[in-house]
């Protein structure tokens, strides 16, 4: 072959090569993928909230009421509380509703009324999130599970603080309890 031929099937090669990397991706997918990521973005965000217990007052739920449909923070009789949680990424769609499932790792859960009550080590609750886009606007429409799900630090305040305001000797012994067991649990499950 000779060094002309060759030269000239060199740049003709090189001519295509940009061609076939700048090839777009369907702008449906670019959106899907874009949507998704808001989606898991909210879910996270109200779940960071959770955590940090914005679902155990009136201030903080102030901060979590824009990322939902409903207007006030829903009663409960219980709180699980958790060392982390996990959302999974890419959520289905169905006619712009969006299926997000969060996986929490459970310490324990807190009832009003009873106290305190330890979870086997390991314990995982999965919680599945709607998400409604209306207008272009996301929130939380539905939960299976409507309970708060702070951290155990948050807990251990949230009890202090309870304990400090009550006069009620049953209640006293409720939180003192649970706070005893709850200060004794390690704050992670996989802690020996």
């Amino acid at each position: 072959m000779s060094l002309p031929l060759l030269i000239i099937l060199l740049l003709g090669s090189a001519c295509f090569l940009p061609a076939q990397s700048t090839m777009p991706l369907p702008l449906g997918h670019v959106e899907q993928d874009t949507k998704s990521a808001d989606v898991r973005e909210l879910v996270s965000k109200y779940c960071r909230l959770d955590y940090e217990g914005a679902r155990l007052d009136n201030q903080g739920w102030a901060k979590i009421q824009p990322l939902v449909s409903w207007r006030n923070n829903p009663e409960y009789a219980e709180i699980d509380v958790i060392s982390r949680y996990t959302v999974d990424t890419d959520p289905p769609s169905n006619h712009g509703k969006y299926t997000v499932t969060v996986h929490y790792h459970l310490l324990g859960s807190y009832n009003l009324g009873a106290g305190y009550a330890r979870e086997a080590p390991g314990s995982v609750q999965t919680v599945e999130y709607t998400v409604t886009n209306t207008n272009g606007d996301l929130r939380i429409t539905d939960s299976e599970n409507s309970l708060p799900h702070p951290s155990r630090a948050t807990m251990l305040k949230w009890l202090n603080d309870k304990l400090k305001e009550t006069q009620d000797e049953q209640a006293k012994t409720r939180y003192q309890d649970a706070l005893r067991q709850l200060q004794a649990q390690p704050a992670s499950p996989f802690a020996k």
